[in-house]
């Protein structure tokens, strides 16, 4: 059957349409979304934004729709969505649900992509930044930022009572803090308060552990099998918060309340002298009142340890790593972005920006801006004394279990005894489930 002259122009057309129509969507652009935390943060929002905007001028084909994503709602939104076959394509965690995350299989292996980049591409990262991101000698992650967790406190406001400098005992720690529990104008009336403690979900995994480790505590026995928190020593921490806000009264009202953002206000706005934070502190909380001068006001100093112990762990680790979602229908294009996002041009922004150090030794070593920066130095040194947190699956859910006994132990709910005891049983049979 012979085609008329019109109906084969119109088959061709037709042909030639379908053509360009392939090789438009063959170069369309793909979007991908990255979710993190710090994206809602002024400061950490504006420095993670221009690099991304710098990833797509750099991979014109890429779109990336970012997602900020408040902490303390983070895994609950993300593990509801990754169920659901959704969730972002790239995201960030702390080190806290890591191995969660994995043994659910919420995260792409990332093993072949760094295979494909050849055998030095992880050389240049600290080996112990991979520890949590990497399970039966597999990558899940890759380590953005490495910090230990150190005391922070206000020069002008320990002048100003009295106090010579940063405590290194917990004894002069309780001692500073109720010195520093003054009033501004000499009244009768306190309105600052020695130290800051967090007791809201966003943040207590940090600051909490790191004063139980101070003590020469921890959460759970280095096997994973066990709670550890029927010792002395985390007996003498947990006594220690508790005293800090209901015997001495050092911590301002409304302790149970306060996240980690809540802390960098009270630094901020003078209410406090003391919280637990590390290199973020300074960008954070002078942008949230820059008459502060907080780059000059604030300085760090190790966590203080008990009298004469001589422990090598005495604070907590933070790490920032970048994952790849499991239901990411563009991986390829998922991993440029999580290499970008980590490679040692960011890195260095980071710090720029942000005042934080990286998980690759020739960023940390061979930075100038680095090297010359104190409160870089006495962090960078605290790693080495720091430790990540409990490296298990059910760390999550043994961490609320202790922050919910805390919380009743300060509310009065439960004698303080009672409320360490059941925090120590209740993570036992958790982890024997």
């Amino acid at each position: 059957m012979k085609l008329s002259l019109r109906a084969a122009h119109l088959l061709r057309a037709m042909v030639a349409g379908a053509g360009m129509a392939a090789a438009m969507s063959a170069h369309a652009d793909v979007t991908i979304t990255y979710s993190d935390w710090q994206l809602a943060q002024d400061v950490w929002g504006k420095s993670l934004n221009g690099v991304i905007d710098a990833f797509e001028k750099a991979n014109p084909g890429i779109k990336v729709k970012r997602e900020p994503v408040p902490l303390a709602q983070r895994d609950v939104k993300y593990s509801t969505a990754i169920r659901a076959g959704e969730g972002p394509d790239v995201f960030a965690l702390d080190a806290n649900p890591v191995r969660q995350y994995i043994a659910e299989g919420w995260v792409r292996d990332l093993t072949p992509y760094i295979q494909k980049e050849g055998g030095n591409f992880l050389a240049d990262f600290y080996p112990n930044s991979l520890l949590p991101v990497t399970v039966s000698g597999k990558t899940y992650g890759i380590p953005m930022n490495t910090v230990a967790m150190t005391l922070v406190y206000n020069k002008k406001l320990f002048a100003e009572a009295g106090v010579a400098g940063p405590p290194k005992t917990w004894d002069e720690f309780r001692a500073a803090a109720k010195k520093l529990t003054r009033s501004s104008t000499g009244g009768s009336a306190i309105d600052r308060w020695g130290f800051s403690v967090v007791l809201a979900p966003a943040g207590f995994d940090l600051r909490v552990s790191s004063i139980l480790r101070g003590f020469g505590a921890d959460f759970i026995t280095p096997d994973g099998q066990h709670s550890a928190l029927d010792t002395p020593e985390a007996k003498a921490a947990f006594n220690f918060i508790v005293d800090l806000i209901l015997v001495d009264k050092s911590v301002p009202p409304g302790a149970a309340q306060v996240d980690a953002n809540g802390s960098r206000r009270l630094l901020a706005n003078r209410t406090v002298a003391m919280k637990i934070g590390t290199t973020w502190s300074y960008p954070e909380v002078s942008a949230m009142n820059p008459q502060l001068d907080g780059w000059n006001v604030l300085a760090m100093a190790p966590m203080p340890q008990p009298a004469g112990s001589s422990k090598q762990v005495r604070t907590t680790l933070f790490q920032k790593s970048i994952f790849v979602g499991k239901n990411s229908k563009h991986p390829e294009e998922a991993w440029k972005l999580a290499k970008y996002l980590t490679d040692s041009a960011s890195m260095k922004k980071w710090f720029d920006d942000n005042n934080m150090l990286s998980s690759r030794k020739s960023v940390n070593e061979g930075y100038d801006k680095i090297a010359n920066s104190e409160s870089a130095r006495i962090v960078a040194a605290e790693i080495a004394h720091g430790a990540f947190l409990p490296q298990t699956p059910k760390w999550p859910q043994a961490l609320e279990i202790f922050r919910q006994n805390l919380q009743a132990a300060v509310a009065g709910s439960k004698p303080r005894e009672q409320a360490l005891a059941d925090a120590h049983q209740q993570i036992e049979a958790l982890l024997k489930q």
